[in-house]
Parts: structure tokens; C-alpha cells; sequence
């Protein structure tokens, strides 16, 4: 590797020498020396020379990095457990890699030569993203004379002393299996340069592999897995969980087995059932399976003996047309009847045999004092209802232990002749082998019924769980709702610590150090799990699930693992569903954030139009009139005429107060929206109020019969004296300008329980019943036109209103017209000023 990339360097390929151990060796170190070493990123602990960082590499960016022993493990600190993660990362991003491992390291082989240590396997599908694969051949004497002086790494298919036949023999196996995983990226290359039939494409064929906690599994998993590349199919991995709670060691090996069943390309499936050789050959109908891969279950060296058929057998039996295949690991031992076999099946916590001595020896007390009543056979029926009902509380050992003796006490005690084991009458004979098989088949019975009911529980508990989250999460009204919801939710159901992240919102627990931030942080970037419990970050203290949806990851969701519990598949499942939810909740509320924003935008460039046209449009007749007036006063004939030239100034000076309430309308709305209106409260006499109002509203209001009604003249009212005359001013210019002619005007300022009230009502059209709310908004005259106006006086008032703690309202008044009511609360009081 170190001769090609010299060469290809010196040609002016970008190579940077990311990870290579030389281990002394000069002619190795002269070619290092002739590469650029990749750099060492700042603001971090620099790793040994022949480590990988990982980071500065990314940063450099090189077009191709070298990485040297793909199968050795990282050290403490590193992003990934192991190098050739390292790898996968650097070809995610896009940077090409030239690397070495050994033979034996590859994951679907290493159960053919000896070595290959569990934490330094390389999967399959690693290999399968090669582009070139190179074989290296090494005659056996000269290998052996490079392990001897230290040139090359020993291990176990290679040894130290190395030499003879053995020696021969696995090297000749190691360049055999080498040679296949070249010509296989030989074939992918050709395709990629269409040259005949694409290498990595399938036959239609399809392999299934039943997966178990059994150590066989992992075995049966390489195989299906060799016997895939050679058919060119597809596999996939299937476990049946029939609901029978495990051991913790069987549970993680189940795990593992599954995992690497991940890691080797397969599709890994599991699905509920009672009956495992009925859901696999299901499975394997509806996925149209040509192969089934078992391992072979049930044997013993008890041949003669009758056995029932076990799930190998009935699967043979059931499968049809389907292929089957049963493995055997010679490694494995067999399923005998032996006494470690007896004690897993008897193993019990001690309290539950305690609880059965306890109820087999009341049973047995009130047998002997119920016996000369009752007589010894319904003795029978007592025990058997006490095995029956300690069969829900116990496990089958227990229960089948309880089963034998309490039969031989029945015999022993009970049936004549009594205390001794035989049997007189055949009644006797029958009463006995009944009672015998009835309650030790009760206990295997009972015990699939419970695990039945654990199984629909742990399915009922997921769909309540994610109920929950649907509900839940639906009602958020945004990123940080929800995430807090999510953490809730995860910490009830794991009782654990957890932290939940989506669209930049945290929820849970805050407090995240470093490397869980970093490993939160590359659960979004590589929609990928991370955290505890796996090979990337696996220093971090949570799990890392990416919360996803349609392709995009918006957050992740952590969770401390509980101490002494198993994680599983279904666990990362049930959090990726979470996930899901809180994606689509996320995505949501993003989007109805867009949604309102360019509502406001529209409304804002609708404003905008408004407002163009109606200022240009209010500004432009006074202007217009004010321009004219000085014009014609430049006229020097007009001094000859006064009337004409107070005339002229009257229009002027009109038309600028016109202006000066379109600029004063305009300031007082942006007060008012931006919050800066603040009141002046003073007590004032209704009175006052009245005839400041009639003034301020102007020509508009001249020349109309307006009807005033006020309360007494003892009452105050304690308010903003200018800006309410300034609502009633406005409410009585619309009421003038939308009046027929000639018709009045009511103006009325009413005192009520401590609250003030301005009514104006007018006797035009009035206003259809649609608009009667929309009338107070900005820019809204409404479908009745008066001549001109911007359409903010009414918006104003109910600026005002508010501002007092009020309200101002319209409805069509009985008889026609518009009738407007401002209320002012708790502000009218008697006394004087």
C-alpha cells in the first residue's frame, strides 16, 4: 500500500497518510517519509502516530487517506469504537481510502480460521463498498521468516513460530477466501463500467435465517451470509418473540446475534408469535423466501428414546416447497439431558419454591383431616388445584417439581395401601397416571399462557406509549413543547435520565458534557444511532435515537440505558417511532411558523398597497387645494377683493388641517400598535368632553342637527380627556359623512354603574352584518363609501377604548342607521375636580 501511494503521490495524486504503523521497519518508513501526514487538529490532544484523527483528516480533506490494519480498535477518546468506522466516515464524506486487514478479520469468515477476536471483525458490508480489493501473495517460508523477525503482526492463523503443513494449510485457506472478495469487487467494477450483468445485483433468490439467544446463532448468521454472496440473494434475519421473558445473558447474546446479522447486510425482522415453527415458515411464505437456514435443535444421545418433534423437525415438515437448510455448528455442544440442563430448567427464585413447599404441605394437612370425609380420591383434586393455581405465580420447574412429588405424596399417603408406593386397585392405577399427567402438562400449559399475556402486554404497553406520544406531541405548539413532551414521555417509560433535542428546542435533562453534545450532534448529522451502548461515542452517557421524517432528521432523542437492563432492538424501534412523531410535530409547527409568516408578509404588502394609494390619494387633494390657494393669492388683482382672498386663505387653511389629521391619523395608529400610547388621566365633565368633541370634528360635523344627551352635571369622569374627545371626534365625522343629508346625528354620553359610555348613532345604510367587527380594523372603510377618509378613524378608537381597559362596538341600530358604543370602565365618580 505505502509503494502504491508513493508512486500515485509522486504523480500528483492527493494522498495524506492518515493512520500507518511501520513498526520500524526502514524501507516502510523511507515510503512514509515521502507522504504528507495528515495534520493534527488544533485545540486537541494529538494521538500516536500510528492512530487515526479522525477530524483533521476531514478537515484536510485529502482526495485519498491511507488507513492501515482496518481491524484493530481505536483507542479511549476516539468518535468510533473502531478504525474501519474511521473509514466508513471518511467515504460517507466523500474521501477515497486506500487501507489493509486481515483475512481472518472479515466478519462472515472468521468462523472458518482460527482467530479473528470479536472487537477486531470487519463486517461484509464494509467490503462490499470496495472498489478494488488486492490480493498480496506471500510464499509460506517467507511469511513465516517476517512473523519470526517481527515484520508482520502475529495472531492465531498466523503464528509466531510459524512453518509446517498446518501452517501451509491456513495460509492456503486465508489467499482462497482473499481471492473470492477480489474477483467479487473485480465484478462490481465491471459493472460499473457495463461490462455485462451487474455483479451487485440479485437472482431474485431470498435466504431466511432464524435468529435466536442461542450461541449456535451467531454461526447460523456467517452462514446464511456466505451462502448469500455465492447465490447472489437477498437474506434476512428473522427472530420470533413468543413473549417468554429471558435471562439477561440471553437476551444480550440474542442482541448480538442480531446486531451482527446488521452489521453483515442482512434485513433484520422480528415478529410476535406463540408458535416459532409456524411465524417462521409464515415469514418465509410472505416474503417469498426460496431458503430457510436453521440450526438443528432437539438432538440427543438418547436415541432410542421417544421424543416429540422439535421446531428443526416441524419446520422440515411444514415448509412445503421451500428449501430448507439445517446447520450444525460443530462447535456447539448438543442439547443432552444433562444435569446443567436440569438445573437451568428447575432454576427458580428461592422465595417461589418456599411459596410451593408452603402450599403442598396445607394441602396435604387438610387432605389428612378431610380424608375420612371426603374420602383419599378427591385427596387428587385438592393438589391438583393447588398445582393449577401456583402455576401463575411460579415458572414451569417449580411447578413441575410440585407436580411429581405431590404425586408420589397422594400414592404414599393417601392411596391404599397407605404408606407404601404400590398401588392396590386398578381405579387406583388409572386415579394416579391421571393425576400425574394432568398436573405436570398444567404447568407447561399455564406457563405459554403467560407467556402469551407478557407478550400482549409488552405489545399493548408499546401502543400505549405511542398513543400517548401521538396525542401528546399533537397538542404542542412548538419545537420546545414538544421536546419537552418527548422527554417526559421517555423518562416514564425508561425511568431513566433523558434529553430530547429537536429544530434548536431542548428538553429534559440540560446539563449535556461534551461528548454526549458531539454525540447528539452526529445523530442529527448522520441520521445514525449513537451514544452508549454502541461503537460511536460509546463514552457518552445516552443513547442517541434521530428523530426523523421524510428523509430529515430534526433533533434526537437520548436516554440514560437503565443499569441491569438488556437493551434491545425494540427499544431502539420504539424511540425511532417516538422520533418520528416529534419530527412531524416539528415539521408542523415549522411549518405553520412559515405558514404565519408570509401571512403577515401578504398582509403586510397588502397593507403596504393600502396605504400607498389611499396616502397618495389623502394627500394629494389638500395639497392640491393648498398649492392652488397660494397661487391664486400671488395674484395681485385679489387684493382689490377681500371676500375672494379669505376665501382662498379659508380653503388653505382648511385643506392643511386636513393634512395635518391624515399625518396625525397615521402617528397615532403607530403609537397605538407599537404599545407607546400612554394616558394622561384627568377628571373631566362629560359636559367638557361633549363640546370638545363637536369641535375637533370639523366641517364634517357642521351644518348637521347633532342631538346631544349627557348625564348629570355632578358626575366626572377620571380619563384621558383629550384622546376620548379625540374617539368622539372621529365617531362623529363618520357618522356625518355616511348621514343623508339634512338627517341628525345622536351624540350621547351616558354615566352607568361607574362606567362611561359614548354612543353615536347615525341614520345612513349602515353596515352589512359581516363587516360590523372588520370595521375597526386598519385601512377597512367597508363596503358603504363616504368621500375619502383612510379608514383608520374607527381603528383609532379602538385603540383608545383599549387603552382604557374598554371596548367599542356597532351594531345596525332599529330603523336604520349605524350606532357606535365606547365604554370607558370604572372611571365615573361624583365631586368635583
Amino acid at each position: 500500500m505505502l509503494g502504491a501511494a508513493a508512486s500515485a503521490a509522486a504523480g500528483g495524486a492527493d494522498i495524506v497518510a492518515g493512520a500507518v504503523d511501520c513498526r520500524g521497519r526502514p524501507e516502510e518508513e523511507d515510503l512514509l517519509a515521502r507522504l504528507e501526514a495528515a495534520p493534527r487538529a488544533p485545540g486537541r490532544p494529538s494521538p500516536p502516530r500510528a492512530e487515526l484523527d479522525l477530524d483533521a483528516v476531514i478537515e484536510r480533506r485529502p482526495g485519498i487517506a491511507l488507513v492501515d490494519e482496518l481491524e484493530r480498535p481505536n483507542g479511549p477518546g476516539a468518535r468510533h469504537r473502531r478504525r474501519w468506522q474511521d473509514a466508513l466516515e471518511l467515504l460517507d464524506r466523500g474521501i477515497s481510502v486506500w487501507a489493509t486487514l486481515r483475512v481472518s478479520s472479515i466478519e462472515s469468515v472468521s468462523d472458518l480460521v482460527e482467530g479473528g477476536k470479536a472487537e477486531e471483525l470487519v463486517p461484509d458490508t464494509f467490503l462490499d463498498r470496495a472498489d478494488e480489493i488486492e490480493l498480496v501473495p506471500v510464499a509460506p517460508s517467507e511469511l513465516a521468516r517476517r512473523v519470526a523477525e517481527g515484520r508482520a503482526r502475529a495472531s492465531p492463523e498466523l503464528p509466531a513460530e510459524g512453518g509446517g503443513a498446518a501452517f501451509e494449510r491456513r495460509l492456503a485457506l486465508l489467499e482462497g477466501l482473499a481471492a473470492r472478495y477480489a474477483a467479487r469487487a473485480a465484478g462490481r467494477r465491471r459493472a460499473r463500467a457495463g461490462a455485462g450483468a451487474a455483479a451487485g445485483q440479485t437472482l431474485g433468490e431470498r435466504i431466511l435465517v432464524a435468529v435466536g439467544p442461542s450461541p449456535s446463532s451467531a454461526h447460523l448468521v456467517r452462514w446464511a451470509r456466505r451462502s448469500a454472496d455465492a447465490l447472489r440473494a437477498d437474506w434476512i434475519a428473522l427472530h420470533v418473540d413468543d413473549g417468554r421473558r429471558r435471562p439477561a445473558g440471553e437476551e444480550a447474546r440474542l442482541e448480538s446475534n442480531l446486531a451482527l446479522a446488521r452489521k453483515l447486510g442482512a434485513e433484520t425482522v422480528v415478529v410476535p408469535g406463540d408458535d416459532i415453527a409456524e411465524a417462521v415458515v409464515g415469514a418465509a411464505r410472505a416474503r417469498a423466501c426460496s431458503l430457510i437456514v436453521l440450526g438443528r435443535s432437539g438432538l440427543s444421545r438418547l436415541g432410542p428414546l421417544p421424543r416429540r418433534p422439535t421446531v428443526s423437525d416441524r419446520i422440515v415438515r411444514e415448509a412445503g416447497d421451500i428449501d430448507v437448510s439445517v446447520v450444525q455448528d460443530a462447535s456447539t455442544p448438543r442439547a443432552d439431558l444433562t444435569t446443567a440442563a436440569a438445573r437451568r430448567f428447575f432454576a427458580a427464585p428461592a422465595r417461589q419454591y418456599a411459596l410451593l413447599a408452603l402450599a403442598f404441605a396445607a394441602v396435604t394437612a387438610a387432605g389428612a383431616l378431610l380424608s375420612p370425609a371426603i374420602g383419599y380420591r378427591s385427596i387428587a383434586l385438592l393438589y391438583l388445584g393447588a398445582v393449577v393455581g401456583l402455576s401463575f405465580l411460579a415458572k414451569p420447574g417449580p411447578v413441575a417439581a410440585t407436580a411429581a412429588i405431590s404425586a408420589l405424596a397422594l400414592n404414599f399417603l393417601f392411596i391404599p395401601p397407605r404408606l407404601t408406593f404400590s398401588i392396590g386397585s386398578p381405579e387406583d392405577w388409572v386415579l394416579f397416571a391421571a393425576y400425574f399427567l394432568v398436573s405436570s402438562s398444567t404447568g407447561s400449559l399455564v406457563s405459554r399462557l403467560r407467556s402469551s399475556q407478557a407478550l400482549l402486554a409488552e405489545r399493548e404497553a408499546r401502543a400505549a406509549f405511542l398513543f400517548e406520544a401521538a396525542q401528546g406531541l399533537a397538542e404542542c405548539r412548538g419545537a420546545r413543547e414538544a421536546a419537552e413532551e418527548a422527554a417526559r414521555l421517555v423518562q416514564a417509560r425508561y425511568r431513566a435520565e433523558a434529553a430530547v433535542l429537536a429544530d434548536g428546542a431542548a428538553g429534559g435533562s440540560a446539563g449535556l458534557g461534551p461528548s454526549e453534545s458531539a454525540a447528539a450532534a452526529y445523530a442529527v448529522e448522520r441520521r445514525s444511532i449513537c451514544g452508549a451502548l454502541s461503537d460511536t461515542y460509546p463514552e457518552s452517557r445516552f443513547r442517541f435515537v434521530p428523530a426523523e421524517a421524510r428523509g430529515r432528521a430534526v433533533g434526537a432523542i437520548g436516554v440514560v440505558p437503565p443499569p441491569g437492563r438488556v437493551w434491545t432492538r425494540g427499544d431502539d424501534n420504539l424511540l425511532s417511532s417516538l422520533g418520528r412523531t416529534l419530527a412531524l410535530t416539528a415539521e408542523r409547527a415549522s411549518a405553520e411558523s412559515r405558514s404565519r409568516k408570509a401571512a403577515l408578509e401578504l398582509e403586510s404588502d397588502r397593507l403596504g398597497r393600502i396605504l400607498l394609494d389611499s396616502v397618495s390619494h389623502e394627500l394629494r387633494t389638500p395639497l392640491t387645494t393648498i398649492v392652488g390657494s397660494i397661487s391664486a393669492l400671488r395674484d395681485e388683482s385679489l387684493s382689490v377683493d377681500p371676500g375672494s382672498r379669505r376665501e382662498l386663505l379659508e380653503s388653505a387653511l382648511e385643506a392643511s388641517n386636513r393634512l395635518g389629521r391624515v399625518v396625525e391619523d397615521l402617528l397615532s395608529l403607530s403609537r397605538i400598535e407599537s404599545g407607546l400610547l400612554r394616558l394622561s388621566r384627568r377628571a373631566a365633565y362629560p359636559a367638557d368632553l361633549a363640546r370638545s368633541a363637536i369641535e375637533a370634528a370639523g366641517p364634517a360635523a357642521r351644518g348637521r342637527d347633532i342631538r346631544v344627551t349627557l348625564p348629570g352635571p355632578e358626575l366626572l369622569a377620571r380619563v384621558d380627556d383629550v384622546l376620548v374627545a379625540r374617539l368622539a371626534a372621529n365617531l362623529l365625522r363618520n357618522a356625518s359623512s355616511y348621514s343623508p343629508p339634512g338627517a341628525p346625528v345622536d351624540f350621547a354620553v351616558e354615566a352607568r354603574g361607574g362606567d362611561l359610555s359614548i354612543r353615536v348613532r347615525d341614520y345612513g345604510s349602515g353596515l352589512p352584518e359581516g363587516e360590523l367587527e372588520s370595521a375597526f380594523e386598519r385601512f377597512r372603510r367597508g363596503s358603504r363609501r363616504g368621500p375619502g377618509g383612510l379608514g383608520l378613524g374607527l381603528a383609532i378608537c379602538r385603540g383608545i377604548a383599549e387603552a382604557h381597559g374598554g371596548s367599542i362596538t356597532a351594531r345596525n341600530a332599529p330603523g336604520g342607521g349605524l350606532e357606535v358604543v365606547a365604554t370607558f370602565p370604572a372611571c365615573v365618580e361624583e365631586g368635583v375636580p
